[in-house]
């Protein structure tokens, strides 16, 4: 347990939660108990590419925050009201077993931390009250001071719906002053306690878009920076930002402390150890430093900042794997598994996480004019629904005879698919050979596979073992992407490789897919107006049919905002 600086007092946390904030706003206020503060911008909505991107609305915010894992981890991705995964518990169920004496409060105006998120966790005396008033919340709190609680965290919810009715502007700033003034409250009641040592965290969810300050959710730089304010000096995670490779584009903003953060120093300061096993994602901002600012690549490597030449202790999936120096600053998995690995780097007995997904889709097929099947490198699929735009539930479910019947051989060697019609798809394997799908009858043509040749498939025999994905076309085309960045255009009607062919995918033949011919590992068409490809680094790109482009801000990540269900490992 780190030593108090008041020597023998009681370290207690106050962590207070202000929704919506954005900390420009408040910083250009005269906000007397906000100056109080040691104050850090941060950042919420993960990293921007990684596994862990999320959107920057309320329920993932709070629930990264009371957690210290990202969405990819704590499963709640939207607003809806649903339990978090229970493999990531609250702070809430950390400290409730690291201290089974502690008193524990969660008083909130808003309610959905308590009523769905982590209803589970507030259980065994720990005092819950929701849908108050900001003013009762700020009584509560008060009380809960004055009564020597170990943990509180509170919800003030005003600059939200500020911002929502009428953006930024005099009622906005209105409600951070009335914020401002309840802070001053609970921090008197916190100082008034010289017995105890509190450490009061002020945080919150999420900006807001820039400029009109009504709306929130997307990655905009405005949306994803938040603030972390303490009533204490921090260690340097807090207050000495460091450049990262992925700020090129968000003016230096993960260089700053997370909102994943907060748990981890709330722990530390309650004396609860942190276990590695716990894959936190963020790192305490008080107390010994571990790695800083984890990235991760697709191949499997790690990249971190450490000028601390202590050994680096790396566990994958609960599993220690390697040892490397500590200022190494990157390290390769030359076991690199598919699927999502977890990773785990301890350092000075701190831990800090990062999550990779090792899964792509290999082929796409549009099944029906409401679903459409994906097939993953893991040899599972994943039926999805076009209307509710999610994967349906009970998925991913193995490639097997029971489930694609006379596919189960061959599973590991699809790499392109489509469909011709309401009858008939066709698998494409990478050894050179192809599988006719009855749809109707749901199981494989009999003597299939056959090989892709110039009598099967007239111009394609040459590539065969090129093939990379598929995708079927307005009319009887379709098009093969090759994994040397070339395509060819098939005629059905003609059934031959029309003349020309292949050609180099490129901004004149695929307008903004310029560079991504290599990286394309799956493709098919949604509807008539869009289409979808696939690429090998777990992004994937939207093309506009009717405007024959690539649509805007794209390459994006998958994951469970974009692609809900559909990465998912059982």
């Amino acid at each position: 347990m780190l030593v108090s600086p008041l020597g023998l007092a009681a370290n207690k946390v106050m962590l207070v939660g202000i929704d919506g904030v954005q900390l420009e706003k408040m910083q250009a206020l005269n906000l007397p108990n906000f100056q109080r503060l040691h104050v850090s911008k941060a950042y919420t909505g993960g990293v921007l590419g990684q596994l862990n991107q999320q959107s920057t609305v309320s329920g993932p915010g709070w629930s990264t925050i009371l957690s210290g894992v990202w969405s990819n981890k704590h499963q709640i991705i939207d607003n809806s009201c649903k339990a978090a995964n229970p493999a990531y518990p609250s702070v809430f169920k950390r400290v409730q077993e690291g201290m089974p004496q502690a008193k524990i409060a969660s008083i909130v105006n808003w309610s959905e931390p308590n009523r769905c998120y982590f209803k589970a966790d507030l259980n065994g005396g720990i005092l819950t009250r929701s849908g108050l008033s900001d003013d009762a919340v700020t009584d509560n709190a008060v009380a809960l001071i004055e009564q020597q609680y170990d943990l509180v965290f509170v919800h003030l919810d005003e600059p939200d719906g500020a911002g929502h009715s009428s953006g930024f502007g005099s009622n906005y700033n209105g409600a951070l002053a009335r914020s401002d003034e309840r802070l001053g409250r609970i921090l008197d009641a916190a100082e008034a306690q010289t017995e105890d040592n509190w450490l009061v965290l002020v945080t919150t969810d999420h900006g807001r878009q820039p400029i009109t300050g009504y709306h929130h959710g997307g990655q905009s730089l405005s949306e994803k920076t938040i603030f972390i304010a303490s009533n204490q000096p921090l260690n340097q995670e807090f207050s000495q930002p460091l450049p990262t490779p992925s700020n090129a584009s968000l003016d230096g903003l993960y260089g700053y402390p997370s909102q994943a953060s907060i748990v981890p120093t709330a722990l530390r300061h309650l004396g609860v150890d942190l276990l590695p096993s716990w894959q936190l994602d963020g790192t305490p901002l008080l107390g010994e430093m571990g790695t800083r600012k984890l990235l991760a690549s697709s191949d499997g490597r790690i990249h971190w900042s450490s000028a601390d030449i202590t050994p680096i202790d790396i566990y994958r999936d609960n599993q220690l794997v390697a040892s490397v120096a500590g200022d190494a600053r990157t390290w390769l998995d030359s076991e690199f598994r598919p699927g999502v690995n977890h990773y785990v780097l301890l350092q000075n007995d701190t831990p800090n996480a990062i999550s990779v997904n090792r899964l792509v889709i290999d082929a796409a097929l549009d099944w029906r004019p409401t679903r459409a099947q994906y097939f993953r490198s893991d040899d599972q699929y994943v039926a999805y629904a076009k209307a509710t735009d999610r994967a349906f539930s009970g998925y991913p479910k193995p490639v097997n005879n029971q489930n694609w019947k006379g596919l189960e051989s061959v599973a590991s060697l699809i790499t392109a698919a489509f469909k011709k019609n309401d009858g008939t798809s066709y698998f494409f394997l990478n050894d050179g050979r192809y599988i006719n799908y009855n749809n109707i009858l749901d199981k494989v043509r009999d003597g299939y596979p056959l090989p892709i040749n110039e009598q099967t498939w007239p111009g394609l025999g040459a590539y065969a073992t090129e093939i990379s994905a598929s995708l079927k076309w307005n009319g009887d085309k379709v098009y093969f992407f090759l994994n040397d960045g070339r395509y060819l255009r098939f005629d059905l009607s003609r059934d031959e490789v029309d003349p020309g062919y292949p050609k180099p995918v490129n901004n004149d033949s695929w307008p903004g897919m310029a560079g991504l011919g290599t990286k394309i590992v799956a493709a098919h068409k949604w509807d008539n107006h869009r289409a979808y490809f696939f690429l090998d680094d777990n992004t994937y790109v939207r093309y506009n049919i009717t405007e024959d482009r690539s649509e805007p801000d794209y390459p994006a990540v998958i994951n469970q905002q974009s692609w809900p269900g559909l990465m998912k490992v059982n």
